[in-house]
C-alpha cells in the first residue's frame, strides 16, 4: 500500500496542471473566439460589434499586439505585390511541424478573401492561429469577427 501513496502524491500535481490547462483552453475558445472582451453577457455583445460604427476595429483585432513580429517574418518571405503565394506560405507554415490537416484548417480560416494568397494581415492571422494551436488550444470552426483582419471586416461589410 505504501507504494500507492507515493504514486498518488506524484499524480496530484499532474491533475491540478490538467485542470489549469483545461481552464486556459476554455479561456482562449471563449475569449477571443466569442467576440467581445467582456464576454457574451456584456451590453455590447457580439451584435454591437457588427452593427457599430467600427471605430475600434483595429485595436480590437486579437492579432494586433503580435503583428510587428509577424510582419517581419512576412516581409522576409519576399511577398510579391504585397501577398505571399500559397507555396511560400505553405513552406513557412510546414516549419511549425503541425499536421497538414491542421495547417489546412488554418489556411482556410486565414485566407479570408479566398484568393489563394496571404496578405500581411492574413499571414499575421495564420501565424497567430499556428501559435494558438502550438500552445495546445483548439481552432474555431469558423473565423469569429474578432479574428477577422480589420481591412477584411470593412470589405466583408461592403460585400454583403
Amino acid at each position: 500500500m505504501s507504494c500507492f501513496s507515493g504514486d498518488i502524491a506524484k499524480l496530484m500535481p499532474l491533475l491540478r496542471q490538467e485542470e489549469l490547462e483545461a481552464g486556459d483552453q476554455l479561456g482562449v475558445q471563449g475569449g477571443a473566439f466569442l467576440g467581445t472582451r467582456a464576454g457574451p453577457f456584456s451590453e455590447g455583445d457580439p451584435f454591437a460589434e457588427e452593427n457599430g460604427e467600427g471605430c475600434e476595429e483595429e485595436e480590437d483585432w486579437v492579432v494586433t499586439k503580435d503583428k510587428p513580429k509577424y510582419d517581419e517574418i512576412f516581409y522576409n518571405l519576399a511577398p510579391n505585390e504585397g501577398k505571399l503565394s500559397g507555396t511560400k506560405a505553405k513552406d513557412w507554415m510546414v516549419s511549425s511541424r503541425l499536421p497538414n490537416s491542421v495547417l489546412g484548417r488554418i489556411w482556410k480560416l486565414s485566407d479570408v478573401d479566398h484568393d489563394g494568397m496571404l496578405d500581411d494581415e492574413e499571414f499575421a492571422l495564420a501565424s497567430h492561429l499556428i501559435e494558438v494551436k502550438l500552445e495546445g488550444h483548439g481552432l474555431p470552426p469558423e473565423l469569429p469577427s474578432r479574428l477577422i483582419p480589420p481591412s477584411k471586416r470593412r470589405q466583408k461589410g461592403s460585400d454583403a
